[in-house]
């Protein structure tokens, strides 16, 4: 016999095997730890009570919590891509300007940091966007700008970090960096933005995909 169990973090629904009735375990979607109830052979009908919306009735709100998904502006969708734009352009046209001539790129140290953290801010923002779990509510405010800051840092203090490897990496050698970078990165976006883990790869590799494909047109390598 199973036992319909409700969580009442996340709201979701699901049945438990009556011999798990008395143990806590984690719901399978937030993990919040829930009590199964012990099951009762005798099962009395009544009539369903109208679901409350507030705890002003003295009980915990029942009623199912609908969050409106709000729609991404065709505004803000010009200023995202129109803003990649200019990022690209900026980053062909740096590596044009501090070329010497014996043609290595010598763009400063300062400029490439600000730029990491410059491209990283937005980045980290769309990307939530794209990959956080849209059955729940999405941060907003200022709770939303510290997280995306504090995801950002990480992303551009990665960038720093790879810059103490040098360019010439054996194959082996990828093999150990390149799992650390996405482990740290992923992390980060996990911690701070409460992706999923696959999204938060996803979200990181997104930054790495948009300032490698800068660095190439800078004329630096793309990793």
């Amino acid at each position: 016999m199973a036992i319909s169990v409700v969580c009442q973090k996340c709201r979701t629904r699901f049945n438990v095997s009556d011999k798990f009735a008395g143990q806590t375990g984690p719901c399978p979607k937030c993990k919040n730890p829930i009590v199964i109830p012990k099951s009762n052979a005798t099962v009395t009908i009544h009539e369903p009570a109208k679901p409350a919306t507030s705890s002003q009735s003295g009980q915990m709100p029942t009623a199912p919590i609908v969050f409106e998904e709000k729609p991404v502006s065709p505004v803000m969708i010009t200023l995202v891509v129109g803003g990649l734009l200019m990022l690209f352009l900026a980053a062909f046209a740096a590596g044009r300007l501090f070329r010497t001539p014996e043609g290595v790129v010598s763009i400063p140290t300062w400029l490439l940091a600000v730029t990491a953290g410059a491209v990283a801010l937005p980045t980290t923002s769309v990307g939530y966007a794209m990959f956080r779990d849209k059955e729940l509510e999405a941060y907003s405010g200022r709770s939303l700008y510290l997280r995306i800051l504090i995801c950002s840092l990480v992303y551009a203090g990665l960038w720093w970090v790879r810059s103490f490897l040098g360019t010439e990496l054996e194959l082996w050698q990828w093999t150990f960096v390149i799992p650390f970078f996405l482990f740290t990165g992923g992390l980060a976006a996990v911690t701070s933005l409460d992706l999923e883990w696959e999204s938060g790869v996803g979200h990181y590799a997104l930054y790495v995909f948009l300032t490698a494909f800068m660095r190439y047109l800078a004329g630096f390598p793309a990793i």
